[in-house]
């Protein structure tokens, strides 16, 4: 009997957790099915998948709502309503007899404001800013995660790159390691002279975990700005990237500032702030008109006490009234003052803080204007003092292989080699981040 119950609850067990084995299945496959991230499909999968942008879009909807309702007070409400009510009542002749009765009352209400100095139009105004603004944030938002995705995207790619250095300079200190044991051997070469290629090649394989641990950590950054599951691994595709591409012509810097400050949704979100300041000032005046309104109603009863019977006494008892109210506030302990008072300083700050704005914009396009041009000249000039570095350390390798150099020459110009090396990659690498920056701010495609 208890085997029969224990199959029952592992089968019951299974049914439960056939949808849970389902969805883990589909992601699975899901994860299995993104096996590259391109930046394009980092950016997709962020704007989609982020916490905080979902969250955003909620609160659009939230404001698209707050519109409606500023747009339904427009129109009149109507109310209706009933009362019942049973009632005992002493009789004249003997208090101690009573007379219970059953009162019933009904009635429909209806009230529309006719005026109110606008605010209600001002209302509805304000409400549609407050959805653009809304949109803006998300745009805004978005911004910023295209800005975090593209930045530590481009320090994978660099990390790569220079795992690729640091493994070329290893191999080549292996090589120059391996020759003086042999040179050792035949009786050519000094235990201290192999101590500094020893030396030089295990600084070479430290440089190179120090390489691997930094793409690592950036690529744990990115999975982190991706919200990515702990156990899902990230592999960033090999990218050929030209020449051309980074020494490319820039636009002028006037030029871009003026298309952002046309498409950047924080200067967009900052016009929205000063139309929506605009807008309480005016609510604040239009409080010192008079509200006027109308009202009508219908109403009618029954009582069991009454001779006429029920239908009878609802249609002699069918009330109708209509009427205007006016009504007008004057004094209010200086509310409508301070608020008026309240709306023009707050008018005055977004008006400031608009231009702070502005000028933040500028001071980044500006920044990442000039990043970019120094790191194009950096490029250019690192790629000339590679090519002479490189022609020099083959002319020391090849005196050094035939005696005339010794290990420490031979080192140091390895180290400049290498060093000519990371500047090069650094500037290639800051040149098309910064140029990717300056597409965003201008709302252009991002790519390699």
């Amino acid at each position: 009997m208890n085997t029969n119950i224990n199959f029952k609850s592992i089968a019951i067990a299974c049914l439960a957790l056939t949808p849970f084995f389902g969805w883990a299945q589909e992601q699975q496959e899901q994860l299995s099915e993104q096996k590259d991230w391109t930046l394009q499909s980092c950016i997709d999968y962020a704007l989609e998948q982020n916490i905080n942008l979902q969250k955003s879009k909620i609160l659009l909807e939230q404001s698209r709502i707050n519109t409606k309702q500023a747009k339904a007070q427009m129109f009149p409400s109507l109310s209706a309503s009933t009362g019942h009510t049973v009632r005992n009542t002493p009789m004249p002749e003997d208090d101690s007899i009573t007379k219970t009765s059953y009162t019933g009352n009904y009635g429909a209400n209806a009230s529309w404001i006719l005026f109110n100095g606008f605010r209600r139009k001002y209302n509805i105004e304000q409400q549609k800013l407050m959805e653009e603004s809304q949109d803006a944030n998300i745009a805004n938002a978005q911004l910023d995660m295209k800005l975090s995705i593209l930045t530590c995207y481009i320090q994978i790619l660099y990390a790569k790159e220079s795992i690729k250095v640091s493994k070329s300079s290893l191999e080549t200190s292996k090589k120059q390691r391996d020759r003086g044991e042999e040179l050792l051997n035949a009786g050519s070469f000094s235990k201290s002279d192999l101590a500094q290629l020893e030396a030089q090649y295990s600084s070479d394989k430290y440089q190179l975990i120090v390489a691997e641990n930094n793409l690592e950590e950036k690529k744990l950054q990115l999975k982190q700005i991706l919200e990515l599951d702990i156990a899902e691994d990230i592999d960033i595709p090999e990218i050929e990237i030209d020449e051309s591409e980074i020494s490319q012509p820039l636009t002028s810097k006037e030029v871009i500032y003026a298309t952002a400050l046309s498409v950047n949704p924080t200067i967009k979100n900052s016009k929205l702030d000063m139309q929506i300041a605009e807008l309480d000032t005016k609510k604040a005046k239009s409080a010192y008109y008079p509200t006027l309104s109308l009202n009508a109603g219908v109403s009618t009863g029954h009582n069991s006490l009454s001779d006429l019977d029920y239908g009878k006494q609802i249609k002699y008892n069918f009330g109708e009234s209509i009427g205007l109210t006016l009504s007008y506030s004057i004094f209010d302990n200086r509310e409508r003052k301070s608020t008026l008072e309240k709306a023009r300083l707050n008018e005055t700050l977004s008006n400031l803080e608009d231009r702070e704005v502005e000028k933040n914009l500028l001071k980044t396009i500006e920044s990442a204007y000039l990043d970019a041009v120094a790191a194009q000249n950096s490029y250019i000039a690192a790629s000339e003092n590679l090519k002479a570095a490189e022609s020099s350390y083959e002319l020391i390798d090849q005196k050094y292989n035939l005696g005339m150099k010794n290990p420490f020459e031979l080192l140091s110009e390895k180290n400049s080699l290498l060093n000519t090396q990371v500047s090069k990659l650094q500037a290639k690498y800051m040149a098309l981040l910064n140029l990717q920056i300056l597409n965003l701010y201008q709302d252009l495609p991002v790519g390699f």
